[in-house]
């Protein structure tokens, strides 16, 4: 998907937490997606976030996010892929289980809008979290409502509280919606757990879903996740 404007701004909220991490692991080497225009309201929202930076710090002339990751304060991203067309240092198809020797190795993983096009979604979860070590952060910008045919899903509510939160026993630090057409805006996403319509939200247009959680020092027993309005855990 790269990175615009909604996981441009999530990703420099969340800095102070994925500063901490020594290693960390993007899902697809992300390129910038902004035009000028775009980039420089991009670069302003950063001033109002205590982040100074120009277009310049933040983009590479090979057109990909490592030194905008570095301007926010990450640790060296490394990308897994399932070709080395653009440069992973990982080659794995996420339908298939993490491999044995990057399990627990990363105290950051990021799902650059990458799941939704993982035809067994769950797998791909699955390997998010093994790829973490205890404590780690997972950070995730996907597409939500709104964006049919982009990938195989668009992901709704139950993926973050359902499964991170509630079967992972992940702490979440952020769940929210951002309308493309607004990407400024970010409108909470509340635990669909026995509400009555569970995670059901009327929207307008594409929007995209970002969640950050922290994975838990001792994993909770684990079953895969009842849908939210379905559940009354």
């Amino acid at each position: 998907m790269g990175i615009s404007i909604i996981p441009g701004l999530f990703l420099a909220r969340h800095r102070a937490a994925a500063a901490e991490a020594k290693r960390g692991i993007i899902l697809g080497r992300q390129k910038i997606h902004m035009q000028p225009a775009r980039l420089k309201r991009f670069v302003a929202a950063l001033a109002k976030m205590g982040v100074p930076a120009t277009g310049a710090d933040i983009t590479q002339a090979d057109g990909f996010s490592e030194a905008f990751f570095a301007r926010l304060g990450y640790p060296p991203i490394e990308a897994m892929d399932f070709t080395d067309a653009e440069g992973a240092q990982h080659i794995h198809d996420l339908n298939l289980p993490c491999p044995e020797a990057l399990r627990g190795k990363f105290d950051l993983v990021i799902d650059g809008g990458t799941t939704e096009h993982i035809f067994h979604l769950g797998q791909a979860l699955d390997t998010c979290h093994h790829l973490l070590a205890p404590g780690g952060l997972f950070m995730s910008f996907v597409a939500g409502d709104g964006w049919f045919g982009h990938g195989f899903f668009q992901t709704g509510p139950d993926v973050p509280w359902r499964y991170w939160h509630h079967a992972r026993g992940y702490e979440m630090l952020e769940v929210s919606l951002a309308p493309r057409k607004s990407p400024l805006e970010t409108i909470p996403v509340p635990d669909p757990t026995g509400r009555p319509r569970g995670g059901e939200m009327a929207l307008s247009g594409p929007h995209m879903l970002v969640y950050a959680c922290r994975r838990p020092l001792a994993n909770p027993p684990y079953a895969p996740p009842i849908q939210g309005h379905y559940a009354r855990d």
